[in-house]
């Protein structure tokens, strides 16, 4: 059914949102555009962009069914690429969304990085404010599915006689929809967020078992899975690896691994929230779990004239150590002119007056950041580090 909507869809809207002078998102709409959706796109898309650092544009194609018949609300398809220039680690695949931003180019030119499906047989909500209950929040959807584009995104697959693999997901299983560039889910490959994946063992999950066999589909199936990242991801939540949805005995595509375990609220990539809510700010732990497998946080909103009044930095430029003075300083975070956080301090007393070693970083210009204990203020400016 879902083939012959697409049929009649002729209309196509391309919407570029900015994010000061770089564009980082471009929508593609098939189909004729709900009254608000540009402005709950550019809503999503400006959150996004806070958070992660977008230097070659993000395409997004947006299709539009309307069939109580299908199972979804919304579902996402991801273009990929494995072992480009560029590529951290080798034989997995990278999300374009994230490969692009790695390689510093785009590698996908004439393709979309995800393809995204909105079923509006449910009732959303394209306002900026809050939905009734009987409502679902498309900024929050929209954020939950451009989310795994940019890299909630598994390869691993169980099929109906229980042969589990990685890089093994037929075109066949995703029908009746079908993507509008290369299909990479047979390439043979885990996904870059596998490689993370974990049992309650702390084996990891890719090798746990041989890939195309019904060990990997119960290794798969059956107890709980996390996310284990070594230096991002388990910082983000307290130490401790992050749960995932599945392990239940049973394996959905679309559901399982790739998304937060669903008894974690208040976050965007869980099932725990519903008609009525808002949930558009990605989570600590989420955040960890971009960052582990190659995204940068966003420069965005780090600017030279929050609480002016509330801290000073000097001198700059700077040489081995810098000066702060302010009110209830309890962190200062260093980052590159690329967005990457590479230094943070982290103070337990409420002091007004810190003096940093900084002669470990080496000379250039970085951000910096400087937040007060009760969370009131932020000062934040770019710091030139000169030792000639």
């Amino acid at each position: 059914m879902i083939k012959k909507l697409l049929l009649i869809f002729t209309t196509v809207l391309t919407i570029n949102l900015n994010s000061q002078t770089v564009s980082t998102f471009s929508f593609n709409v098939n189909g004729t555009a709900p009254i608000g959706l540009t402005t709950a796109l550019d809503a999503a898309a400006q959150r996004w962009t806070k958070h992660i650092s977008i230097n070659i544009p993000i395409k997004v194609n947006l299709f539009f069914v309307n069939s109580s018949l299908l199972p979804f609300s919304a579902i996402t398809l991801a273009n990929g690429r494995t072992n480009f220039v560029g590529a951290p680690i080798t034989n997995h695949i990278y999300p374009t969304a994230l490969a692009n931003q790695l390689a510093g180019l785009e590698l996908n030119p004439g393709e979309y990085d995800m393809d995204i499906y909105v079923n509006l047989a449910t009732n959303y909500y394209f306002g900026t404010g809050k939905p009734t209950t009987s409502q679902s929040d498309f900024i929050s959807t929209i954020m939950h599915e451009i989310g795994h584009g940019l890299g909630f995104y598994s390869s691993g697959y169980v099929n109906s006689t229980n042969i589990g693999s990685f890089g093994n997901v037929p075109a066949s299983a995703l029908a009746p929809i079908t993507t509008s560039f290369p299909w990479h889910g047979q390439d043979g490959f885990p996904s870059i967020y596998d490689k993370y994946i974990i049992k309650q063992s702390q084996n990891n999950l890719v090798g746990l078992a041989p890939n195309n066999t019904s060990t990997l589909g119960d290794s798969i199936k059956f107890r709980t899975n996390y996310f284990k990242g070594p230096v991002y991801a388990n910082a983000s939540n307290g130490g401790n690896p992050i749960k995932l949805s599945g392990g239940t005995g049973a394996f959905t595509l679309g559901v399982d691994l790739l998304h937060i375990h669903p008894t974690i609220c208040g976050t965007i990539m869980s099932y725990c929230w519903g008609n009525g809510d808002t949930v558009r700010k990605p989570a600590a732990w989420e955040m960890g779990i971009l960052r582990e497998i190659g995204w940068n946080p966003s420069t965005v909103g780090i600017t030279e004239n929050y609480a002016e009044n509330h801290f000073n930095l000097y001198p700059n430029p700077a040489q081995d150590f810098v000066d702060i003075s302010g009110e209830n300083i309890e962190s200062v975070e260093f980052y590159t002119i690329h967005g990457q956080l590479i230094k943070t301090e982290t103070f337990t007393n409420n002091l007004n007056y810190i003096k940093l070693p900084i002669s470990e970083l080496n000379e250039g210009i970085y951000f910096i950041r400087i937040n007060d204990r009760n969370a009131q203020s932020a000062f934040s400016r770019k710091l030139l580090i000169n030792r000639r």
